[in-house]
C-alpha cells in the first residue's frame, strides 16, 4: 500500500484536537465521543462546574476538540478521520 501521508495529498491546516494516548495519532471517531461526553457532562453539571470556577475550563476543552473536528470536515467531499505525525507515530 502506498504511503498517503497528508504532505503527499495535500496541505490543509488539521491543528487543535488531542492526541490518542502517546502515539502522536488523532482519532476523529474517539475525539467525537470524548467531546461529546465532555459537552453533555458541562450540562448535567454546570452548578457545580460555576462554583468551583471551571465551567470556561470545560468550554475551552470542549472548544478546542470541536474546533478540530470541524477543520477535518471544512471540505467539500472530505473527512480527515486519522492524522498522524509521521515521522515521530509508531508504524505498524
Amino acid at each position: 500500500m502506498p504511503d498517503r501521508s497528508i504532505d503527499a495529498i495535500e496541505q490543509v491546516d488539521l491543528t487543535g484536537g488531542y492526541y490518542d494516548a502517546g502515539d502522536n495519532v488523532k482519532y476523529g471517531l474517539p475525539l467525537a465521543f470524548t467531546v461529546t461526553t465532555l459537552a453533555w457532562t458541562a450540562l448535567a453539571f454546570k452548578p457545580e462546574l460555576e462554583q468551583t470556577k471551571e465551567l470556561e475550563h470545560v468550554h475551552e476543552a470542549i472548544r478546542w476538540g470541536t474546533d478540530y473536528l470541524l477543520k477535518c470536515a471544512a471540505r467539500k467531499n472530505k473527512l480527515w478521520v486519522q492524522v498522524s505525525r509521521r515521522r515521530l507515530s509508531v508504524r505498524v
